[in-house]
């Protein structure tokens, strides 16, 4: 009897006694840190001794330090300050009582404990497993990594990680450049989580000295950007030649440009591929409309090379009316063709008697401008043709063809010399009025105008004279006269008068 007896203490002992001493306990962190207006989850779990009819209704409550209750499973239970911002997040019949606390405020730091009432068993708070919360103002510091210095096609990878409290809702990310994007959260201890994203792309020429940013958006509204430089190596691109335009007999300085890292080293070469010179820039002297050659430079680095288009240097001189130009009769119509070659290109115009008549039509090709003309010319047997641009001027003195409706109204006599002379000075002194008063059209200087309307001649800068004659020639003519110092003409026409 005694030893069944002794039986029945020591199984109350071992079966009862000891399991419900050590099973009434809690599982949460000593301190947890939550962002000012985001949220801070309390990771919370706790045990009881089974009893031999199991549960069936639980009821979780969360106190603060001042047994105020601030969470209830029933939320109608909930203070009105409390209530839509704390929820149990755990199944309380699997021992989870975990709680959230949303839209955090500076009242909200303090220390809680939970409470679990289940029916028709016991209640038990878990006043020795308390949790500090604390409110932090600002995110903790974003860590961000990155290769920045990459070659163009390599495959970049970008990490930007943030720590937090609240898993309910993790921070959102977001990048400044496209690509592949991945995300991992992590459960680290006292309640703190890690959010990563990780970003990766192909990088480009154009992603050379941009910033690579990553911006963390917390559950509340606060965010935080970090950033670093990307240093992307590529071969030479928009390899280009630049210069200025230079009169005909200066020096010219070309300079070869690219963009490209590192930086290029150049190399310049004729249209033939022969190398004239090596550096950034090269010098053209004495240059010639005529000697001029093609160039092109070439733009090389360690990773790779590239060239610019061939071109040819752009050089400026006055007007040269070519031999070509003449005076031409088709279908008893005459025609007069000025071929002018200049750059920049020529105006031209014609002089006929004391009429400075503009061109029927003007025609510029590359450097060649040709002026025609088209027009009564009655009995006049000569017209001069003038070009001009911003270097010079140039001039000449077309022979008018004979028509069958052309006169000569000048007969070989004495009167007809003095006829001769008054016009051809009443011109003279036309043209230098136009030139002497430049933006003005002469009117009444000029006497009755003929069938074209006059225009304003332009004024050309002084060339040089041929010599003197013993005979009357065009340089008698014309001797004070600075408009047609350089005018070429047939003798015959004056002599023969």
């Amino acid at each position: 009897m005694v030893l069944q007896w002794s039986l029945f203490f020591m199984y109350i002992c071992i079966k009862v006694t000891p399991t419900e001493a050590s099973s009434w306990t809690a599982a949460v962190p000593s301190s947890v840190k939550g962002l000012l207006g985001s949220c801070v989850v309390i990771p919370c779990s706790y045990n009881y001794p089974e009893p031999q009819k199991s549960p069936q209704t639980f009821t979780g409550i969360w106190y603060n330090n001042d047994n105020q209750v601030i969470c209830h499973s029933d939320a109608s239970q909930t203070p009105a300050q409390f209530w839509s911002r704390t929820k149990l997040l755990g199944d309380l019949s699997k021992k989870n009582c975990s709680l959230m606390i949303d839209k955090l405020t500076r009242r909200d730091e303090g220390t809680f404990h939970f409470r679990i009432i289940m029916e028709a068993y016991t209640v038990f708070s878990y006043s020795k497993n308390k949790i500090s919360v604390s409110v932090i103002d600002e995110p903790n510091p974003t860590d961000f990594s990155v290769q920045e210095e990459v070659k163009e096609g390599q495959t970049v990878s970008a990490s930007c990680s943030v720590f937090h409290s609240c898993p309910t809702y993790p921070p959102s990310f977001h990048w400044s450049h496209s690509g592949e994007q991945h995300f991992q959260a992590q459960k680290l201890h006292d309640g703190q989580w890690k959010a990563t994203s990780i970003l990766m792309f192909r990088s480009n020429r154009t992603d050379h000295n941009k910033l690579l940013q990553c911006r963390v958006t917390y559950h509340g509204g606060k965010h935080q950007e970090t950033s670093k430089t990307l240093k992307v190596q590529y071969a030479p691109v928009n390899v280009k030649v630049e210069y200025q335009s230079v009169n005909e007999g200066e020096t010219a300085h070309l300079k070869c440009s690219s963009d490209a890292n590192p930086v290029s080293s150049y190399e310049w070469h004729s249209e033939t591929g022969a190398l004239l010179n090596k550096g950034q820039t090269y010098t053209m002297s004495n240059v010639s409309r005529h000697s001029i050659e093609s160039v092109y430079c070439t733009a090389v680095n360690e990773e790779g090379q590239d060239r610019s288009s061939t071109m040819k240097l752009n050089v400026l001189y006055p007007p040269d009316i070519r031999t070509s130009s003449k005076c031409f009769s088709e279908d008893d119509v005459v025609k007069c063709e000025c071929i002018v070659e200049s750059r920049p290109p020529s105006m031209v115009h014609f002089v006929l008697g004391d009429r400075v008549l503009q061109s029927t039509s003007i025609e510029t090709v590359g450097s060649v401008t040709t002026g025609t003309l088209q027009t009564d010319f009655g009995s006049f047997k000569f017209v001069h043709c003038l070009a001009n641009n911003t270097l010079g001027n140039a001039n000449l003195t077309f022979l008018l063809p004979a028509t069958d409706n052309m006169q000569n109204i000048f007969i070989a006599s004495g009167a007809g010399v003095i006829v001769l002379i008054i016009l051809i000075a009443t011109g003279v002194g036309v043209v230098r009025k136009c030139r002497g008063r430049s933006g003005e059209t002469p009117t009444s200087d000029l006497g009755t105008m003929k069938a074209e309307r006059p225009v304003e001649l332009p004024r050309y800068a002084p060339t040089k004279r041929k010599e003197d004659r013993k005979d009357m020639s065009c340089s008698d003519i014309y001797a004070n006269d600075h408009l047609y110092g350089n005018t070429d003409c047939d003798e015959s026409i004056y002599n023969n008068v």
